[in-house]
């Protein structure tokens, strides 16, 4: 009886499996490592400034949805621009890496805006989310704080 013969790997085939599992590692592994690290500690900013703004200024409604989203912004637009970066190093440059680029800026000021209490970042902000649902949420959301962010804007620009 002849012996069972088992399929040799090549070297062509290890090589395609390791440039898939970089693929992978790449695409979706480290994106995902970056989200939650920028979700956490934009989290945990968010509270922290909330939390002072409350003991700084008592009354004032809670602001930490807004916090979290300047935060969140600021370090997302920050990693996507590191990452349009590193890919164009990397040399993979396409023409549409400069659109993503301006929006990553765009998105990191608006939050900035946000994260500092101005209409004019929320007007800027809640289209850049691109999310119907965030539109909808975040109008709801600045229309209960539009007043209170007016008092702050007058106070911040009287010298």
């Amino acid at each position: 009886m002849a012996a069972a013969s088992l399929p040799l790997q090549t070297s062509n085939t290890v090589s395609k499996e390791n440039t898939l599992n970089t693929i992978v590692i790449l695409s979706v592994v480290i994106p995902f490592v970056l989200f939650i690290v920028c979700v956490m500690a934009s989290l945990m900013l968010a509270r922290r400034k909330n939390t002072q703004m409350v003991e700084n200024s008592p009354g004032t409604l809670p602001y930490t949805w807004g916090f979290f989203l300047g935060y969140s912004g600021i370090i997302g637009g920050i990693f996507i621009a590191a990452a349009v970066g590193i890919v164009v190093l990397a040399g993979y440059y396409q023409d549409w890496f400069l659109i993503l680029l301006t929006y990553a800026i765009g998105l990191g000021v608006a939050s900035y805006g946000v994260l500092l209490r101005y209409r004019w970042g929320w007007l800027i902000h809640i289209p850049l989310t691109l999310n119907p649902g965030m539109w909808a949420f975040n109008s709801v959301y600045i229309h209960n704080r539009w007043r209170e962010i007016s008092r702050h804007q007058q106070r911040a620009s009287i010298p």
